[in-house]
């Protein structure tokens, strides 16, 4: 019996020794499974900052963005500028945007990009563009830093804000002044005058709009006649012979140098 015994065991460790080798190659596949798992097509977009998706896209042209995120874009277009023209490709999602900004001559390179308000704002100021922003995400995002300003000239449905403001490019805060108009960033001055200038224009326009009373009416010229002349008494020959005569009605009345016969 001793002779039969050693081959014995061996068999019996080799084989719960296979059936968890067996076993562990099962759960080391079932995780390569789990770790090559395709990324949402969104990641790309709303799971970076500003910093990690202007070194992602450095160099990079608008067409390789387009192909790359797997959903389509809300806007794709010009924007113009006092100086320039530039391509702007904008996405939104729940409350959230990415707004890229590329060049308008081919082949089109990134620029920069704008994930919150702050750096919308500070795109704009640098290029002298309006990318877009909502009354709702400036208000979100600068609280009471930013007051609104009243003025009778301004329309309705438009809210001018005043902020001392600063960004990387601006580090000494500057009075700045944001106009929405129905809920949009339409324009910002960054100037006194510039503000002023504004409102002075819709002063004169609201003057100018503003109806006018009626004009007095005009009375009648009063026609003038020239005096008719008739003789009472006396005269020339002459006179007595082509003038008018007056005809005393009142018998009573006697004029000078008559007398009643």
């Amino acid at each position: 019996m001793k002779r039969y015994l050693f081959p014995f065991i061996l068999i019996a460790v080799f084989i719960p020794c296979a059936l968890a080798q067996e076993a562990d190659e099962i759960v080391i596949e079932m995780q390569g499974d789990s770790a090559t798992a395709a990324p949402h097509p969104a990641a790309m977009l709303w799971n970076y900052n500003t910093r990690q998706l202007t070194q992602k896209w450095r160099g990079k042209t608008r067409e390789q963005l387009l192909y790359a995120v797997p959903v389509v874009s809300d806007r794709d277009g010009i924007v113009r500028g006092a100086k320039a023209e530039y391509m702007l490709v904008e996405y939104f999602t729940d409350g959230q945007f990415r707004k890229f900004l590329f060049k308008a001559e081919t082949p089109q390179t990134f620029i920069a990009v704008a994930a919150t308000p702050a750096d919308a704002l500070a795109i704009n100021k640098k290029y002298g563009i309006n990318i877009g922003l909502t009354q709702a995400d400036f208000e979100s995002a600068y609280g009471k830093r930013a007051r609104l300003q009243s003025d009778d000239n301004l329309p309705e449905n438009t809210a001018l804000y005043q902020m001392m403001y600063s960004d990387i490019n601006t580090p000494t805060p500057q009075k700045n002044w944001f106009l929405f108009e129905n809920k949009k960033l339409t324009q910002t001055f960054y100037t006194q005058s510039e503000k002023d200038a504004y409102l002075n224009t819709l002063k004169t326009q609201n003057e100018q709009a503003a109806p006018k009373p009626a004009p007095a009416p005009k009375s009648a010229p009063v026609k003038q006649t020239a005096p008719q002349k008739a003789l009472v008494w006396g005269g020339t020959t002459w006179d007595q012979a082509y003038m008018p005569k007056v005809v005393n009605p009142n018998p009573d009345l006697v004029f000078p140098h008559t007398s009643k016969k």
